[in-house]
């Protein structure tokens, strides 16, 4: 078995169709992230520092999806709310405590097999933050914080750059074309 399935493989996970909407079961991880996997919820927080750049990191390669840039990402466990997720991600990957106002947006549907028996099948909501504050983060999350400009990312997820997740470029995609998340892209 595949050492990246038991990372929280206990976690209980929401089953959603490609549409997002729930269908009432309860999948664990392990299962979901098993080839050929289980959709099920996910989100994403872009968060934004005061100089328009994404505060990233660099995603361990032990985790499913391993070795890209990404931003804070988690699943919403079931009995949790798309902002309690949210703001448990952001404690758990970058140590902010702080309630931040946390704007969620629309979702998409994707799946990735990683040939090793690992695998996405998620529909995972773009959300999106501003931070100004002290970031710690954890390493079991997050090697190590890269900021980059916000419109330099964009750019290279529309030249096919492949630094960076499937669900960092949807989600870049839709904050960037939102009305209130498109003025950290100018």
């Amino acid at each position: 078995m595949n050492a990246k399935l038991f990372d929280n493989p206990q976690q209980k996970l929401i089953c959603v169709d490609s549409k997002g909407r729930e269908t009432g079961k309860i999948v664990d991880r392990k299962t979901a992230h098993s080839s050929p996997g289980t959709k099920h919820l996910a989100i994403q927080v872009l968060l934004f520092n005061s100089k328009k750049e994404l505060i990233l990191h660099e995603r361990p390669v032990k985790k499913v999806g391993g070795g890209v840039l990404d931003a804070p990402t988690t699943h919403i466990l079931h009995g949790e709310t798309e902002e309690e997720a949210a703001h448990r991600c952001l404690k758990d990957e970058y140590g902010i405590t702080e309630k931040i106002p946390v704007i969620v947006l629309g979702g998409f549907s994707y799946e990735k097999d990683y040939g090793d028996g690992t695998c996405e099948n998620e529909f995972c909501l773009a959300a999106f933050a501003a931070f100004g504050g002290k970031i710690s983060h954890s390493s079991e999350h997050a090697l190590k914080i890269v900021n980059e400009p916000a419109k330099k990312v964009a750019l290279e997820i529309g030249n096919g750059s492949g630094q960076y997740p499937i669900w960092l470029k949807e989600t870049v995609k839709i904050v960037s074309g939102s009305k209130d998340g498109k003025k950290f892209f100018a």
